[in-house]
Order: structure tokens, then C-alpha cells, then sequence
């Protein structure tokens, strides 16, 4: 066991229990998702340090609406539309009908989009000495402390994990959904538009638009701060502070410790998103739509005879696309 120790009482020291961890996990998830705001909009949100996004450009996880330099492709979805057709014939004074046979209606693209993902930071090893003044202390033995040290074993099994867990299939704080409107699962709380993610257009029949929604945080706060010891080099304490809300903290358990953990592992393998046809976890659909009824108008113009067909009706599926997430 690495779990993180706490303060019992006036009775020494204690491992948190999971009720106990669900607190500070869930403040990993709100930071996190403070640095993702921050990469979609700039205006809210916090910046990661340098050293937890590729070349400054957002953190391991984040999504992107077009190419990034450095990130990988998750796939594509295309939004094409049915087009009006015109078919000609001049008069042959025959006396007979000189229009042309109906043309049909035919289709083009619109536009195709092109998802991509960060997941270019360098996973991290398993050392953990470089920042060990803002790790936590651990039972070795009943009589032996020492500070947690091992990504591995320590940070990943005991927090790390069981945090992306409940991002996968819990509260879902830090992480996308697709939608026409902000999502509601995962329990109530907050929703940040992160914009356009896909718009199905079609001919006459409107437009709709799908965003990328990213959950910030919940309403309902679970627990309440348990805060583990640490060793400061000469005594014992508890750390600062389990939740940072303002910049990027260079001295702090959250910014140096928990988040590189947390971003590292993402960076590795885990909550990676894919765009395709198939729902696998998935985290929203959309679709691309086309009006497939045809409405012909026949008009004269000395000596052309001309047929317009014209896309009409409502619109129907061509294709459905999924946002999916493997954790």
C-alpha cells in the first residue's frame, strides 16, 4: 500500500480512506479541466506550466478542432449537401414537349473536419526525486515512513487510476462530450462551450450544430479537504493545500506533484478520444444530413428549354459520427 497518509487526531498518523481520496481526486479532475478551459478559450481557466503541454500548446488530452502541430489525428467527419441541378435542351420545332428529362438533384461537401488530440508529453518514468519536497509520506512498514517516490506503484495506483476512473464512468469532470445543447450526465455541473464541433447543413432544411462541451466541475461537491502529510526536510505537516484555483503554482502538491502524475499518464494511454462510425464509450453523436426529395420547376427562354431540380423535403441520416473515449 502507498496511500497517502493523514493527520488522525491527537493519535499520530492514518492512510485516507477512499471516501477520504474522493476529494482530493475530484480537485485533480477540476484542475485539469482548468487547464483544458484554458486552451479553448484563453479566457478562462488556468495556463499549464510549459512542462505539462506539448510546446505550450495545451495540455496531454486536450482536443482540437483542425490540425496541431505535434498532435495525432483521431479521426474526421465530413458534412455534405444535396445541390440544385439544371438540365437544358433548345427547341427543335418538332411540336412535340422540347424539356429535358429531369436532371436530379446531386451532393458536394461541404467541409470535412479533422479532430486531433495532444498526446505528444513524454510519459514519465518512475522516479519521482526531482519533486519529492511536494510528494506525500507513505507506510513502508508499521514503523517506517517514506515519502512516495514511484509513479508506478505510488501516484498512479493509489490516486491516479481511480481518478480517470471516475472520469470514464463517474462524474466525468475534465473531460468532452458532443452536443447541440450542454450535456447533463455525470450529475449536474458545469458545462464550457468549447465551440463548433461539426454543422450538419442541408440545402433548405436549416443547419444544426454540434459543440464540443468539456465538464468543468460538479454542483455537488463530494467530501471535504483531507489534507495528507509530507515531510518538509525537517518536520512533519500537512500540505498547503489539495485544491488550486488561481495560476499555475510552482511551490504546490497539486501543480507539482498530482498534475504531472495525472497529465504524464494521459500522455501515455489513457482518456484518448476517437471520431468514427462505430460507439465505443461514446460520448455524443452526430450526423450529416441531406435533403433527398427533389422539386422540379420548368421554365422557356427563347430557345432554351430548362428543368431545375431542387433539393426539398426534410433531411435524412447519411452518416453517424461518434466522439469516443477509451480511459
Amino acid at each position: 500500500m502507498a496511500r497517502p497518509l493523514k493527520i488522525n487526531g491527537t493519535s499520530g498518523l492514518k492512510q485516507m480512506t477512499d471516501a477520504e481520496l474522493d476529494r482530493l481526486q475530484y480537485n485533480i479532475r477540476t484542475r485539469y479541466a482548468s487547464f483544458l478551459a484554458y486552451w479553448h478559450t484563453s479566457s478562462s481557466g488556468v495556463n499549464a506550466a510549459g512542462t505539462q503541454t506539448s510546446s505550450g500548446n495545451g495540455p496531454a488530452g486536450a482536443l482540437n478542432v483542425g490540425s496541431v502541430s505535434g498532435w495525432t489525428s483521431i479521426g474526421s467527419a465530413t458534412d455534405t449537401i444535396s445541390t440544385q441541378q439544371t438540365a437544358t435542351n433548345p427547341r427543335n420545332n418538332s411540336g412535340g414537349d422540347d424539356y429535358p428529362s429531369s436532371p436530379g438533384i446531386g451532393s458536394s461537401t461541404v467541409t470535412t473536419y479533422a479532430y486531433y488530440q495532444n498526446r505528444s508529453a513524454t510519459a514519465k518514468g518512475s522516479a519521482f526525486t526531482a519533486n519529492d519536497q511536494y510528494s506525500y509520506l507513505k507506510f513502508i512498514s508499521p514503523a517506517t515512513l517514506r515519502t512516495a517516490s514511484d509513479y508506478a506503484t505510488d501516484f498512479f495506483d493509489e490516486i491516479i487510476t481511480q481518478c480517470i476512473t471516475d472520469m470514464g464512468t463517474g462524474d466525468e469532470v475534465g473531460t468532452y462530450r458532443v452536443g447541440t445543447s450542454a450535456p447533463s450526465s455525470g450529475g449536474a455541473g458545469t458545462w464550457l462551450d468549447c465551440g463548433t464541433f461539426h454543422s450538419d447543413t442541408t440545402y433548405s432544411a436549416g443547419t444544426t450544430t454540434h459543440k464540443l462541451w468539456l465538464k468543468t466541475a460538479l454542483d455537488s461537491v463530494p467530501g471535504t479537504d483531507i489534507k495528507p502529510v509530507m515531510w518538509n526536510g525537517s518536520v512533519l505537516k500537512e500540505v498547503a493545500s489539495i485544491a488550486e484555483t488561481g495560476s499555475w503554482q510552482a511551490t504546490s502538491f497539486m501543480d507539482q506533484a498530482l498534475i504531472p502524475a495525472f497529465i504524464f499518464k494521459v500522455a501515455a494511454s489513457n482518456l484518448q478520444y476517437s471520431v468514427g462510425t462505430t460507439a465505443s464509450n461514446s460520448r455524443g453523436s452526430f450526423t450529416d444530413t441531406r435533403q433527398t426529395g427533389s422539386t422540379d420547376t420548368q421554365s422557356f427562354s427563347d430557345p432554351t428549354y430548362t428543368v431545375v431540380s431542387t433539393p426539398s423535403g426534410s433531411a435524412s441520416t447519411q452518416t453517424t459520427n461518434y466522439l469516443n473515449l477509451a480511459y
